[in-house]
C-alpha cells in the first residue's frame, strides 16, 4: 500500500500540489496510512491503545503496544509537524457510546465542561459537524 501510494504522489506531485515540501513524504504516507480502511490500521491501534492490558506489572507496556510503539511515536511526531494550514482550531465534536457520568446521572454538558482540557490516551476520531456523530463508527444509535 504505501509504495503504490508513494509512487502514485510522486508521479502526480501530490505533495507539492498541497504546498508540501517532499521532505515530508514518510509523514504524510503515516498518516494517509492510518486514515485506511483497508487495512484498518487505525482499529489495531485504538484496541491496543485501550485495551486495559496494555500496561504491564513493575511499569512496562503490553507486547502488543510495544509493536506498535514506533508507529505510534512516528505517527504522533508527523502530526505535530504538519504545516499550520492543515491544524484544525476550531469546534469539534466526538461521539462515544457511553454516559458521563454515569447513566442515572448523565449529563454531558456538565461533566465535559468549556474550555476543558481533555486527555486521550489514543488517537481519536472527530467531526467538524455534530450529525457524523449518528454514524455507528463514531456513536451511532442505540
Amino acid at each position: 500500500v504505501v509504495g503504490m501510494t508513494r509512487s502514485q504522489w510522486r508521479s502526480e506531485g501530490k505533495l507539492r500540489s498541497l504546498g508540501v515540501p517532499d521532505s515530508f513524504e514518510e509523514f504524510a504516507l503515516a498518516i494517509h496510512v492510518y486514515t485506511l480502511q483497508e487495512p484498518s490500521i487505525y482499529e489495531v491501534l485504538s484496541q491496543v491503545m485501550s485495551c486495559p492490558d496494555r500496561r504491564v506489572q513493575g511499569g512496562g507496556i503490553s507486547e502488543a503496544l510495544q509493536a506498535c510503539a514506533p508507529y505510534i511515536h512516528f505517527l504522533n511526531e508527523a502530526l505535530q509537524r504538519l504545516p499550520e494550514r492543515f491544524v484544525h482550531r476550531g469546534h469539534v465534536y466526538r461521539g462515544v457510546q457511553w454516559v458521563f457520568p454515569s447513566p442515572k446521572r448523565h449529563d454531558p454538558v456538565a461533566y465535559f465542561k468549556a474550555g476543558a482540557t481533555i486527555l486521550w490516551y489514543g488517537f481519536k476520531s472527530t467531526n467538524t459537524r455534530n450529525e457524523a456523530m449518528s454514524r455507528p463508527k463514531f456513536c451511532g444509535h442505540q
